[in-house]
């Protein structure tokens, strides 16, 4: 797996492509000052294409000063997919409330002993099989919204129709 094949973007931050291959089929990239972080975009730069039935699944970790890194499930990326966005700020304030990271350790995720740093993050992605990543659940805390602009916006759209027209009723009780 060729490094150079991912990207990243932090909101607000410049694209970084700088993945460093930890094993055959995995790569990471470490993002400081990831205190601040509410999103991140992870993509297929187009320099090469997963292999025929393979995807990237990606997974994000906060590290604890006092236990070994968990792994948190995100999504994948693939040919078909060559980019997610993913909300990491759910998964900042659920580590912060239990003291340690979000969610349950991944027993076959990454897999990776990181350094433990304060105030970094890490995304890794593992080349795997694609019929296994698909029965893979990712968290639910890092998904962004499922629907799409036009229903969000329909949506909108009545609620605030709505609360418009009951601003004219009038209370007949007095």
């Amino acid at each position: 797996m060729a490094v150079n094949m991912f990207g990243l973007i932090v909101s607000g931050r410049l694209v970084v492509t700088d993945f460093v291959s930890v094993d055959v089929n995995k790569c990471l990239i470490t993002i400081q000052n990831a205190d601040d972080i509410n999103h991140v975009v992870v993509f297929m730069t187009g320099t090469q294409p997963f292999p025929e039935g393979m995807a990237g699944s990606v997974y994000f970790s906060f590290p604890d000063p006092s236990s070994p890194p968990t792994w948190i499930y995100l999504g994948f990326i693939s040919n078909d997919k060559p980019s997610a966005i993913f909300k990491i700020t759910k998964l900042k304030q659920l580590n912060d409330l239990n003291g340690s990271t979000a969610g349950p350790p991944v027993a076959t995720g990454f897999g990776f002993a990181q350094p433990i740093v304060s105030h970094v993050a890490q995304i890794g992605i593992s080349t795997e099989p694609l019929a296994a990543i698909s029965q893979m659940t990712a968290d639910p805390n890092a998904n962004v919204s499922q629907q799409n602009n036009f229903e969000e916006f329909a949506i909108k759209a009545a609620e605030n129709l709505f609360n418009y027209c009951t601003s004219f009723s009038n209370n007949l009780q007095q």
